[in-house]
């Protein structure tokens, strides 16, 4: 699929904080000086700027599951296409896109920082299922077909929320099928040790052919 050819293609770097220590002997210089306090305050500065835009408002909008496409009968003749070129059945190769692709939510409404988790598309009257609003924690590299990739970690800020930690992939394909990539759970280590676990979801502007072309890739 181009989403999981994706993950072997992009992903975003993550910022370095370095300390510049003085030579032993010699007296800090002023501040006026071209001393080495400058380049310390640059690369605070970069990283606390790389913070500031990992935020929610790179997803916002409204999101549906890829997973809950796979139901759809304009959709059975591309997974009988991959059925065939796998040798497979089309009900075996249905249930390894949906095991890739499990979500227990299959609609997302992401405004400034609270996601909204829909029981469907909001469109065709999705109800919302959970409600929290997240921050972010961390960025985790990970190496996937000789490249980098990025998870950002966001944590809810309710105790009670349904769904403590999230990690999102920053979205992308948007030449073919706009989409991203999260996993959710309560642990980011066992989340990022499910390596075949990737839900997604889509631009609700998405086209049929767009989520068959994706099947069949």
């Amino acid at each position: 699929m181009k989403s999981l050819k994706y993950l072997g293609g992009a992903g975003v770097t993550c910022a370095l904080a370095f300390t510049l220590v003085g030579c032993a002997g010699q007296a800090e210089k002023p501040a006026t000086d071209s001393g080495a306090k400058a380049p310390a305050v640059e690369q605070k500065e970069s990283k606390d700027a790389k913070d500031a835009k990992v935020s929610l408002a790179n997803w916002k909008g409204t999101w549906n599951d890829f997973g809950s496409y796979l139901d759809m009968p304009e959709v059975q003749e591309a997974i009988d296409e991959v059925a065939k070129k796998e040798g497979t059945t089309s009900d075996e190769a249905k249930a390894a896109m949906k095991k890739t692709r499990s979500c227990e939510f299959h609609g997302l409404v992401i405004e400034g920082d609270t996601i909204s988790f829909l029981d469907g598309f909001k469109d065709k009257d999705g109800k919302e299922t959970s409600r929290a609003t997240y921050q972010f924690v961390e960025a985790k590299k990970v190496k996937h077909g000789g490249k980098e990739l990025e998870w950002d970690v966001f944590k809810a800020v309710e105790k009670d929320a349904k769904y403590p930690l999230l990690m999102m992939m920053p979205v992308h394909g948007e030449e073919e099928l706009t989409h991203f990539h999260m996993r959710y759970g309560t642990s980011v280590d066992e989340m990022m040790a499910k390596d075949d676990w990737y839900p997604t979801f889509i631009a609700p502007t998405s086209t049929i052919d767009q989520v068959k072309d994706e099947v069949k890739e």
